[in-house]
C-alpha cells in the first residue's frame, strides 16, 4: 500500500482480490459483511456504521469480557459478493470518499491511517472482509 491510503481493484474475481490481499501481509480475520443478525455486530446489521477502525470493536468487547483481542488490522480489504445500495465512507485527513461498492468490485485501505463508515440501506448486499497484518 506504501503511500495509498485506500484504493479500488475492479473487474477481479474473489481469488483475484484474496490473491492480492495475501500479498500485503498475514490474514487475521476473513469473514462474511451483510445482514445476517438482528442483534448483535453492526457488521451483520442493516444499519448504518459510524466511522470507525476495524478491530476497535472486538478490542472493546474483549476487554469488557476480560479477553485479549491479540489480532492486529494494519489493511483491510471488502470484495463485492452481491451488490446493493449501501455506501462505504472513507475517511483520510477530513476528505470522504463515497464508494458504492459492485459485484467484482474491491476496496483496499490503510485502517491505521484512515476511518471507514457505511451508511444507507444494506439489504442484500455481501461483502468478503479480510483483516490483514502488514508483513
Amino acid at each position: 500500500m506504501d503511500d495509498q491510503v485506500w484504493y479500488m481493484m475492479n473487474d477481479l474475481t474473489c481469488n483475484e482480490f484474496i490473491t492480492h490481499m495475501l500479498t500485503l501481509g498475514k490474514p487475521t480475520e476473513v469473514s462474511l459483511v451483510g445482514v445476517f443478525d438482528e442483534e448483535g455486530r453492526g457488521s451483520r446489521r442493516d444499519v448504518d456504521l459510524p466511522y470507525h477502525r476495524d478491530g476497535e470493536y472486538s478490542a472493546k468487547v474483549a476487554k469488557k469480557n476480560n479477553q485479549e483481542f491479540d489480532k492486529k488490522v494494519d489493511i483491510v480489504g471488502l470484495y463485492c459478493i452481491k451488490s446493493g445500495e449501501s455506501k462505504t465512507l472513507i475517511k483520510h485527513n477530513e476528505k470522504v470518499s463515497e464508494i458504492i461498492l459492485k459485484e467484482n468490485q474491491g476496496i483496499i485501505f490503510d485502517n491505521q491511517k484512515c476511518l471507514h463508515s457505511r451508511t444507507g440501506p444494506v439489504g442484500n448486499r455481501i461483502l468478503l472482509r479480510l483483516w490483514i497484518e502488514k508483513k
